[in-house]
């Protein structure tokens, strides 16, 4: 039996060519507060734009430290700057859900793809998951063609429930299997 956990521990960064993944720090406040405060990339996400630098520290200290082993920081290899988060969640056995947030400046530049290929190899490769799934909000198709440059197939739309929308949001629903996965690459 894999000992999940104890893989995700031992791969504590991950490196592409052009980026690190790391753990998240209490550290990374002001750098995770420059993207998190901005509306437009919030706009997307679960969560309200952060208000102050110290809500930015909370949110750290209170969701990515205690659930550090399955999100990762990406910090660009040329600044050293921290543009933004990955995380891959088991969510039920062999299935695991994929999600990120990215630094406006840094849209564009094919960042997710290269990103999510580690964390994808990780969790195909050593951890034995047999599918990644993914959702995003119909309106934001810039999310969508990361989904597709990374193999994943629209399988259609599902309702999710965002607390800060207070009603179900229309997603569209992306997957790929281990096989599909290692048949692209």
């Amino acid at each position: 039996m894999v000992d999940i956990n104890l893989i995700l521990a031992e791969h504590q960064t991950l490196e592409t060519e052009r980026l690190i993944l790391r753990k998240l720090q209490l550290e990374d406040a002001t750098e995770m507060f420059n993207y998190a405060s901005n509306p437009e990339v919030v706009r997307y996400t679960s969560f309200e734009p952060h208000d102050s630098v110290e809500t930015t520290k909370s949110t750290i200290a209170n969701f990515f430290l205690p659930d550090g082993l399955n999100h990762w920081g990406i910090v660009e290899k040329t600044s050293g700057q921290l543009i933004g988060e990955i995380f891959l969640n088991i969510i039920k056995e062999k299935i695991v859900e994929f999600g990120w947030i990215l630094n406006q400046n840094s849209w564009g530049k094919g960042y997710m793809p290269e990103a999510a290929r580690c964390p994808f190899e990780l969790f195909f490769n050593e951890l034995g998951i047999e599918v990644i799934q993914a959702e995003h909000l119909t309106e934001n198709s810039k999310s969508g063609r990361v989904m597709e440059k990374l193999g994943m197939k629209h399988l259609g739309k599902v309702y999710s429930y965002f607390p800060k929308f207070k009603q179900p949001i229309l997603t569209d629903y992306w997957a790929i299997t281990k096989n599909e996965y290692i048949l692209l690459h």
